[in-house]
């Protein structure tokens, strides 16, 4: 997680570039602490996510599934984030009363270097955390693998894990390709099932008696 926020300043010195813009200590400084923010919960909800699906599935296969989970809510929030902020960036003023609008007034000038810095910033760490994130991830997966198989002391501390991967792996195997079947005509699951009334015992009849052979 601080990696990201480390390297999404990379995005804010792009943007500044490009922009032409000087460092602002104070509206700069404050859209990298927003940017810091928005990173930081993007990063924590992914990991929890991942945290969350390594208890069903092996964590490679729990890597993948967090990608592409986590994939929809952080465009969306980057998305609109950006495009709410792209006319400050510009610069842009429109006048509602009197029709028509304006660049650069003296006024937006004042908030351009955060918005850029918000902006470019973002786009950058989107991709750190739908890329690097999980990259990280499968890194420290690997390592682990093959120092428990390269030292033998850390063979039980970190093979354990490793057992319990292959054994999510086999039982996900089984019902990866599940189908599932709804019948409407079926009860409720939180309904008991009805069962059939015992039959009442057959009424037991008189037993006649053998007549004996004349002697």
């Amino acid at each position: 997680v601080l990696i990201a926020v480390v390297l999404s300043t990379t995005g804010v010195l792009i943007g500044m570039l490009v922009m032409d813009q000087t460092f602002s200590i104070i509206m700069t400084g404050t859209g990298i602490v927003a940017l810091a923010e928005i990173v930081v919960n993007n990063n924590i909800v992914l990991i929890d996510t991942y945290q969350e699906f390594i208890r069903y599935m092996p964590r490679i296969e729990a890597i993948v599934r967090t990608a592409e989970q986590r994939l929809r809510p952080v465009m969306l929030t980057t998305i609109t984030t950006m495009a709410g902020l792209m006319p400050m960036m510009l610069g842009l003023n429109i006048d509602f009363m009197n029709g028509g609008y304006t660049l650069d007034s003296p006024t937006s000038m004042w908030w351009k270097p955060l918005a850029t810095a918000v902006v470019f910033g973002l786009g950058v760490s989107t991709v750190l955390t739908l890329v690097l994130t999980p990259a990280l991830l499968a890194a420290r997966i690997w390592i682990e693998s093959g120092l428990a198989a390269i030292v033998p002391g850390l063979r039980a501390l970190l093979g354990g894990q490793a057992r319990a991967d292959r054994a999510l792996n086999r039982r996900s195997g089984r019902v990866r390709h599940a189908e599932i079947i709804w019948d409407p005509t079926a009860a409720p699951l939180t309904e008991e099932p009805a069962t059939a009334e015992p039959a009442p015992p057959a009424a037991a009849t008189p037993s006649r008696p053998r007549p004996h052979a004349a002697e």
